[in-house]
């Protein structure tokens, strides 16, 4: 029971209950690499792949966690799959793995309007225009309701942008626009020229918690 409890708890410190289908693509048309830091530790990745489609973008995202607190492993896996026409997003299909226990559901929009269903999750329709917490795309920091990449948990946040900075990533200086995300899912984030992420930073319990984009010029 205390086993559980604990992992329970590492699952919170790492993705503050929220954080990231599976088709499978050739050749991407952009790929986002990051690196997942734990107190400046290295404990996982997360890869996005944006491939341009007739009328949008397919997005498929994957990533992996190993790490041990307080004498405890704990192993994350996470692949799902976003469809966009026109710059909205249509559909989202997620699975997720918490060591023991697995997460997966399918979301279908038509406009502001979607339906959840899956396992695990709690089923649910709704009109409010619901994005998923995907970071990758500047445009999230406009949303309001949001809703967890793991168990579809629904997020009511606010976003404020602080302005232009430069970020030192891999011992380069990168010019970022900074915004912080406050309420159900607090984050930092920074954007590049293009809208596309560069960094994510959240706090939990005392550990500090980054996602950090390798590849960024």
């Amino acid at each position: 029971m205390r086993k559980s409890v604990l992992k329970q708890t590492i699952a919170a410190l790492v993705f503050g209950t929220a954080l990231i289908a599976v088709p499978t693509f050739s050749y991407a048309d952009e790929v986002l690499n990051f690196h997942v830091l734990k107190g400046g530790e290295k404990i996982g990745y997360e890869k996005i792949e944006i491939t341009d489609t007739e009328n949008g973008r397919t997005v498929k995202i994957t990533g992996k966690t190993d790490v041990t607190v307080l004498f405890v492993d704990y192993h994350y896996a996470h692949e799902r799959t976003e469809k966009w026409e026109n710059n909205q997003i249509v559909s989202v299909e997620a699975k997720t793995s918490e060591d023991d226990k697995t997460y997966d559901f399918s979301v279908s929009y038509q406009d502001d309007c979607y339906e959840i269903s899956g396992k695990h999750v709690d089923e649910r329709k709704a009109c409010n225009g619901a994005w998923p917490v995907s970071m990758w795309k500047e445009d999230v920091t406009g949303k309001t309701y949001l809703y967890s990449v793991i168990n579809a948990e629904p997020y009511e946040v606010k976003t404020k942008k602080v302005g232009d900075e430069t970020l030192m990533i891999e011992n380069r200086e990168t010019p970022a626009v900074h915004y912080v995300m406050t309420g159900d899912a607090e984050r930092k984030l920074w954007y590049d020229k293009n809208g596309k992420l560069l960094k994510t930073s959240l706090k939990k319990e005392g550990y500090d918690i980054d996602f950090i984009r390798v590849d960024a010029q």
